[in-house]
C-alpha cells in the first residue's frame, strides 16, 4: 500500500511539473513574441508616419507646381494683350485695317479682364494654399518628433510588456500555492541590452535645419530628398513638351531642404536654315514655398545649375532643374526675375518649415541591394533586432505533493511519503527568443517595379512582422552563466 502511494504522489508531482513546465515554456513564447510585436509595430507606425511626411511633401510640391502655372498662364494672358494690342495700334494707322484694329483692342479688353480674373483666382490661391501649407509641413514637425519619441518610448515599454504577458499567462487561482512567475533578473539585463541593440538599429538623420538659400548638402537628408524627389507626381516633376516651334517647360524641385521652387516658361524658338535663330518669350512664371525669415527674392531661390540625379534602380535619370524652364534663355531669365506680375510678391507661398530630420534603419550602404530572392531566412539583410526572455518560478510556488503536504504534514506524526521537489537553484525556467524582421506580403501587396531587386526592410516600408527563434548561443550562456543548460 505504502508503494503504491508513492507512486501515486509521483504521478501527480510529474504531471504538475510537466502542466508547469509547459506552461512556463508558452509564458516564456508569448513574452518574447509580444516583445518582438511590440518593436515591430513600432517600426511599423514610424513607417507610417514617415509616409505622411512623404505624402505631405507631395502635396507641398502640387501646390507650388500650380501656383507657379498660374502666374505663367496670367503673364502669358498679359503678353498676349500686350501684342494684340501693338497689333491693333498698328492696324488702326491704315484705313483697311481701322475695323481689324477695333476687333482686335475688343480680344485685348477681353484678355485683360481674364487677366484680372486669373490674378483674383491667383491671390486667393496664394492665401488658400498658404494655409495648408502651413498646416501640412506643422504636421511633418509633429510627425517626426513622434518618430523620435515612440522609438525611445520602447525601452520602457517593452519591459512592462514582457511582464504583463508573464504575469496574465501564470496567474494562479488564488487559492492554490501555485503562484504568478517572473522574468529572470539575469533575462531583465540581458532584455535591456537587447533593447539597446534594437535602438541602435535604427538610425535618427538629421536635416539641416536653417532659412538660409546656401545649406551644406549632409548626406543623411539627401537620402530623404531624394524620396521626395522621386515621389514627385508627372506634373510637379516635369510638365514640359514641346508643339512645333511652341516650346514650354516647367517643373518644381526641393531646394536646400528648405523650400520647394517651380518654374514654367513658353517660347517660340525656331530657326531657318542658315539664319540666326529667334528666340521669343511668350509666357513665364513662377513660385516657390518658403520658411519664415527666408529672402522673398525669387532669383535667389532657384538652382538652375543644379539637376537632380535619381539613384534608384527604377531611375537613374539626371533631371533637368525645373523641368529647363530656367537656362539661359530670355525666358528662364525672365521666369527667375519676374515669376508673377503685377509683382513678385505673388509668387512666394509661407509657411513651409523644411524638411524634417527622420527614422531609418542603419543600412550598411554597401547592401543596399542583393540578388533577387523571395526567401526572407536565407540572409541577413532583412533581419531585425531579437529579444529573449527568461521566465522563472520556484519550486516552492509549484502545486507538487511536497508544497501540499499530501505526503504528511512533516512533524513526525505520521510516516513521511513525499517525494522531495528538486530543480537546478530550486527554481523552473522557460527560455525563448523572438525577432523582428521585415517581408512584404506579395500576395497582398505586390510590389510594381524593381522585381529583379530584393526590396530591403526600411523605416518607409510598414511590412515589419515577428517570429519565434532558436535562442543564439550567446544570449544562452548570458542568461545562465555557469549553470548554463541545454
Amino acid at each position: 500500500m505504502l508503494v503504491f502511494c508513492v507512486g501515486v504522489l509521483v504521478l501527480f508531482n510529474t504531471g504538475q511539473v510537466v502542466n508547469k513546465k509547459v506552461q512556463l515554456n508558452n509564458t516564456a513564447d508569448a513574452a518574447a513574441y509580444s516583445a518582438a510585436v511590440q518593436q515591430a509595430r513600432a517600426y511599423n507606425m514610424v513607417a507610417y508616419l514617415n509616409r505622411a511626411q512623404v505624402a505631405n511633401e507631395v502635396a507641398i510640391a502640387q501646390m507650388v507646381s500650380l501656383h507657379s502655372y498660374m502666374n505663367y498662364v496670367i503673364t502669358g494672358a498679359r503678353n498676349s494683350a500686350d501684342t494684340i494690342q501693338v497689333i491693333g495700334i498698328v492696324a488702326d494707322l491704315t484705313i483697311v485695317g481701322a475695323e481689324v484694329g477695333a476687333a482686335l483692342q475688343e480680344a485685348v479688353t477681353a484678355l485683360n479682364e481674364v487677366k484680372d480674373v486669373l490674378e483674383g483666382v491667383r491671390d486667393a490661391m496664394q492665401g488658400g494654399f498658404t494655409g495648408l501649407i502651413t498646416l501640412l509641413s506643422g504636421a511633418n514637425v509633429a510627425y517626426s518628433g513622434a518618430s523620435e519619441f515612440l522609438l525611445l518610448e520602447q525601452k520602457a515599454e517593452i519591459p512592462i510588456v514582457v511582464n504583463s504577458v508573464i504575469k496574465a499567462n501564470t496567474k494562479g487561482t488564488g487559492t492554490s500555492n501555485d503562484k504568478e512567475a517572473s522574468l529572470s533578473a539575469k533575462s531583465l539585463v540581458l532584455l535591456e541590452s537587447q533593447m539597446l541593440t534594437a535602438q541602435s538599429f535604427v538610425k535618427r538623420y538629421r536635416v539641416p535645419n536653417t532659412s538660409s538659400t546656401g545649406v551644406r548638402t549632409t548626406a543623411d537628408a539627401d537620402r530623404f530628398k531624394n524620396v521626395v524627389m522621386e515621389a514627385r507626381d508627372g506634373f510637379s516633376k516635369d510638365r514640359s513638351h514641346d508643339l512645333f516651334f511652341l516650346k514650354r517647360k516647367g517643373g518644381t524641385d526641393m531646394e536646400g531642404y528648405n523650400r520647394w521652387v517651380g518654374a514654367d516658361v513658353l517660347s517660340l524658338d525656331f530657326s531657318l536654315g542658315l539664319l540666326p535663330g529667334v528666340q521669343a518669350p511668350l509666357a513665364w512664371g513662377g513660385a516657390a514655398a518658403i520658411k519664415n525669415g527666408m529672402t522673398t527674392r525669387f532669383s535667389s531661390l532657384v538652382q538652375p545649375k543644379r539637376p537632380w540625379k535619381a539613384p534608384y534602380p527604377s531611375d537613374h535619370a539626371t533631371h533637368a532643374a525645373y523641368g529647363g524652364a530656367i537656362d539661359d534663355s530670355i525666358s528662364g531669365w525672365k521666369a527667375k526675375e519676374e515669376p508673377a506680375t503685377p509683382n513678385a510678391s505673388a509668387a512666394i507661398l509661407r509657411g513651409y518649415n523644411g524638411l524634417q530630420s527622420y527614422d531609418d534603419v542603419n543600412n550598411d550602404k554597401t547592401k543596399q541591394y542583393a540578388s533577387r530572392t523571395y526567401d526572407n531566412d536565407s540572409v541577413d539583410l532583412h533581419v531585425g533586432p531579437y529579444f529573449t526572455v527568461l521566465v522563472e518560478q520556484k519550486m516552492a510556488d509549484v502545486d507538487t505533493s511536497d508544497h501540499t503536504r499530501m505526503g504528511g504534514p512533516h512533524d513526525g506524526s505520521f510516516v513521511d511519503i513525499s517525494a522531495p521537489d528538486k530543480a537546478q537553484n530550486d527554481k523552473m525556467t522557460a527560455l525563448a527568443s523572438a525577432q523582428v524582421f521585415f517581408s512584404r506580403p506579395r500576395e497582398l501587396f505586390p510590389r510594381t517595379s524593381d522585381n529583379d531587386y530584393r526590396e530591403l526592410g526600411s523605416l518607409f516600408s510598414p511590412y515589419w512582422q515577428a517570429r519565434l527563434v532558436d535562442t543564439p548561443a550567446t544570449a544562452r550562456a548570458e542568461v545562465f552563466g555557469a549553470d548554463m543548460i541545454p
